[in-house]
């Protein structure tokens, strides 16, 4: 079981159940030493992916319609942890209420920058669509 978290956070289950940055450290230079490559050549073979992230002051009822409209759009989407809504294996948009905030935060995740873009524009502006009707 591995966990990463938007705070850089990193945990691996087999050896610690909580965020730990020396167990991270030690798992890399792991990785680095059986692999017999460098750090760069390492990043080099991942493919490319872009991520970005924003938020809209949004009162909780305000949330509440809002999820509620969008799960109503995509009814098959990931509400793991809000709703995700997936387009293909590289391209995605999550949206969900702060537990502690009045805003609604959206994540995205895209392999390309350009794509990455043009989903977080669509998806503040339908937010912002829903947020004022």
């Amino acid at each position: 079981l591995l966990g990463f978290e938007e705070n850089g956070g990193f945990m691996f289950g087999k050896h610690n159940h909580v965020r730990d940055g020396g167990m991270t450290l030690a798992l890399l230079l792991e990785l680095l030493a059986s692999s017999n490559k460098n750090m760069s050549d390492e990043l080099a073979t991942l493919p490319p992916s872009f991520t970005t992230k924003d938020k809209i002051l949004c009162k909780k009822e305000d949330a509440d319609r809002i999820m509620s409209k969008l799960l109503a759009e995509f009814p098959n989407a990931d509400t793991v942890d809000g709703i995700k809504i997936v387009f293909n294996k590289k391209n995605w948009v999550m949206v969900r209420p702060s537990g502690t905030e009045p805003i609604i935060r959206i994540f995205a995740e895209s392999d390309s920058e350009k794509n990455l873009k043009a989903l977080m524009k669509e998806y503040i502006q339908k937010i912002k669509l829903f947020l004022h009707r």
